[in-house]
């Protein structure tokens, strides 16, 4: 397994005390998501002086058919009409948000590739419980991959009351933050602000912009090519703002029924 970044949790007892716990869940034939060589995929794919967004989430899909240790991200060959609730709803925003259509794939792999860190962060969990693994020797890791993303001034958006948990950690002079609903079906149909609307991508590039970075090509099925926009930037330092909701994956509901968020709010 690949141990990525440099960290110093690789050498604590707290991860010492995470590998024992999953070594003897898989002695006693056990399942957790995602396997273990994709434990820290997140990492190893975005290397952290290329990061320049970190959207984090809460924990890894229950279902091994989907985890693949990138938040949100499920393998490629997954067909469209079976994609997990939540992924459903954060490509439909993409799609309303941008323009594109809704792809393919549900890899989001290529966001890695630019610089966007796809972070849970609880980075595993048992099979078919979320939540299962909100143990607090990953609360040192998550601390220590936000604590130095923070010392270089990128965008973090935390989705979902769970991610919410970095927010003291993060610099506020030097990062622009952004706080959503997780985009699971019960965060964005039943908050007052739910994810669906939240304009998540384009209020992440504004942010980029305004800081004088290049913006994010979040298209996928198609090759990348840099495009950028000055509509709609934000002020430097600015946290917005949408409810939290912890997400798991529930029926999605039907479209007609979604209540269009407004825009976000400053505070």
């Amino acid at each position: 397994m690949t141990r990525p970044w440099n960290l110093d949790f690789w050498k604590s007892g707290e991860c010492q005390v995470v590998d024992e716990r999953l070594r003897d869940m898989e002695k006693a034939h056990g399942s957790f998501c995602p396997r273990s060589s994709d434990r820290y995929r997140a990492l190893a794919l975005t290397h952290p002086d290329d990061v320049r967004v970190a959207i984090i989430g809460q924990d890894p899909y229950p279902d091994p058919t989907f985890a693949t240790g990138l938040a949100f991200s499920i393998p490629p060959e997954i067909p469209k009409e079976h994609h997990p609730p939540t992924l459903r709803c954060l490509l439909t925003e993409y799609s309303s948000d941008l323009g594109h259509p809704y792809p393919n794939s549900g890899d989001l792999s290529a966001w890695a590739g630019r610089g966007v860190l796809l972070w849970n962060t609880i980075p595993t969990c048992r099979q078919g419980v979320s939540l299962s693994h909100d143990w607090t020797e990953y609360v040192y890791l998550t601390r220590e991959i936000v604590q130095r993303l923070s010392k270089r001034g990128i965008v973090f958006a935390l989705l979902g009351s769970v991610a919410r948990r970095s927010l003291p950690d993060i610099d506020l002079t030097k990062n622009e933050i952004i706080i959503s609903s997780h985009p699971s079906p019960r965060g964005s149909y039943n908050s007052k602000t739910p994810f669906l609307g939240s304009r998540l991508f384009s209020t992440i590039n504004d942010k980029l912009i305004s800081n004088g970075l290049d913006p994010v090509d979040w298209r996928l099925d198609v090759p990348a090519k840099a495009s950028s926009s000055e509509e709609g930037l934000q002020r430097p330092g600015v946290v917005r703002v949408l409810p939290n909701i912890g997400g798991v994956d529930f029926p999605f509901p039907d479209k007609s029924k979604v209540k269009r968020a407004e825009s976000t709010f400053e505070i």
